[in-house]
């Protein structure tokens, strides 16, 4: 299991560099080393940052093309039985809960699949309560006559349980760690499930054996260290990229904002350094699929195209009724609003295709 691993590798990731490297040698390797990626996180000039994300722009177009991959995300319930410190559903939090029935679930798939989308994140609160297992299936089955690509983003689940949602078609899950260094973890998950550090460090294990194709990482930036985080990360997607060697991992890079519940973020991050982390990422897994949210701006999100990103989202809302004109809680306030037909525009605007349809069928393997 990975938290084997991290644990082992505590202090190395808590070490920053402060080896001179010369950035010019680093960027003309085929591939760079954990030091060179190190030093590529560490304080560089204004210089080196523009050759950083040359060396992005190439090999993001090299492996991806010229394309952007769009998806949409789906709230089928904001219920939970967690207190994290960040979120908008935070069980203490006085919001209007709302969990969508199967016939508005159905009328938001329709919706959706006019407006052109074929990639789909299904997202619910932590709770089992509300919206549990059976009814996750059911969604899925349900998704896959409107949608290509069906992913979850739900609470943690069992393997076996996860084989289940696999069976019924679901492509890909998405779970975050949020937090990697675990002193700060336990204080930002005050109650429920979500306080095991382990266990969740350890789903995307349990996920992958079960048979998904696909698999979503992320840290959440702002609540920890970002270079500690990011190193965790990395180290996290070299696991289970030797272990499962099949499957297909991508990774986001969300930051935390302050308009959720923190007064103050811990560990701000300028879109400098975003740019940076996410440069860095790519000369270190030019492979990867990196995904940006609606989360972030609509200048930061245009400036990163092509530079690593390579799927985004559009139109979101993360409200289960935000499709509908309804007002019931945010998981997260959306930054950038323009629907899928302006960012289609801005996309081709800078030379880019626009990709609706993830892959067919025909194209899906298994994961070990």
């Amino acid at each position: 299991m990975f938290s084997d691993k991290l644990k082992e590798e505590y202090d190395l990731l808590k070490e920053n560099s402060q080896i001179n490297y010369d950035i010019n040698d680093i960027l003309e390797k085929d591939k760079v080393s954990w030091k060179d990626f190190c030093f590529l996180l560490s304080d560089i000039s204004n210089e080196s940052l523009k050759k950083l994300s040359q060396r992005a722009l190439y090999l993001t177009t090299k492996r991806f093309g010229k394309t952007i991959n769009f998806y949409v995300p789906l709230y089928l319930s904001n219920e939970c039985d967690s207190i994290c410190v960040y979120c908008g559903f935070n069980k203490t939090r006085n919001i209007k809960r709302l969990t969508l029935n199967f016939s508005q679930i159905e009328h938001n798939f329709q919706n959706l699949q006019n407006k052109g989308f074929d990639n789909i994140l299904l997202v619910t609160g932590e709770s089992r309560k509300h919206f549990g297992v059976d009814k996750i299936i059911r969604s899925v089955t349900l998704a896959k006559k409107y949608f290509t690509f069906v992913a979850i983003e739900v609470f943690p689940m069992e393997e076996n349980e996860y084989k289940k949602v696999v069976d019924a078609g679901c492509d890909g899950i998405t779970i975050y760690q949020e937090v990697y260094d675990k002193k700060v973890y336990h204080k930002m998950h005050l109650e429920g499930d979500k306080k095991d550090y382990i266990y969740r460090l350890n789903t995307p294990d349990r996920a992958l054996k079960a048979g998904f194709r696909k698999i979503g990482l992320g840290a959440l930036l702002g609540l920890s260290d970002p270079l500690f985080e990011i190193k965790a990360l990395a180290k996290h997607v070299n696991y289970l990229q030797k272990k499962y060697w099949k499957s297909e991992i991508s990774l986001s890079f969300p930051r935390i904002r302050p308009e959720n519940i923190l007064a103050k973020v811990p560990f701000s991050i300028t879109d400098k350094k975003l740019v940076q982390i996410i440069c860095a990422l790519r000369v270190y897994f030019p492979d990867i699929g990196f995904v940006l949210s609606t989360r972030e701006h609509p200048q930061i999100r245009d400036h990163l195209i092509g530079l690593g990103i390579t799927q985004i989202s559009a139109e979101s809302s993360t409200s289960p009724d935000g499709y509908t004109g309804g007002d019931s809680g945010k998981q997260f306030m959306v930054s950038d609003e323009r629907k899928l037909s302006e960012m289609l525009e801005v996309i081709s605007k800078k030379g880019y295709d626009p990709v609706l349809k993830d892959w067919s069928d025909n194209f899906k393997g298994g994961a070990l």
